[in-house]
């Protein structure tokens, strides 16, 4: 499947990136930027320009009622075969990346939104972030 990640300013593309950083290159998650001086118009250029008919496809975006979900509507309207998914995050697009389904990849992703207890282990982590033993 093939997912095509868009939202407001570079968040899909850093979204995508951060991903790469954690799971390697992707070769089926395209990532689309909507600026300030984009319309409905570019964006749904974008989607066309990476989109395939032979591929199954779901646009993810960042929230619903924006531009990014309002093109993807209009896109489906043509392509009736696409999902359109919102609720872009870096939980949803890892999973999706190392073959989860969506729907899996979206449960997950619900599941991780979570209070974070503090728990006492082995492991401690630095002034600079990095995990020690």
């Amino acid at each position: 499947m093939d997912y095509i990640i868009a939202a407001h300013g570079w968040y899909a593309q850093e979204v995508k990136n951060s991903c790469q950083m954690i799971t390697g290159q992707t070769t089926n998650i395209y990532a689309v930027t909507f600026t300030e001086e984009m319309g409905v118009t570019d964006v749904l250029d974008a989607y066309t320009a990476v989109y395939s008919p032979t591929n199954e496809t779901a646009i993810i975006v960042d929230i619903v009622g924006g531009t990014p979900c309002n093109a993807a509507q209009m896109f489906r309207a043509k392509h009736p075969e696409v999902k359109v998914v919102s609720g872009l995050s870096l939980g949803l697009i890892i999973p999706l990346s190392l073959g989860e389904s969506l729907e899996g990849a979206m449960l997950g992703a619900k599941e991780n939104i979570q209070f974070v207890e503090q728990k006492v282990n082995k492991t401690t982590v630095s002034d600079d972030g990095e995990e020690e033993d």
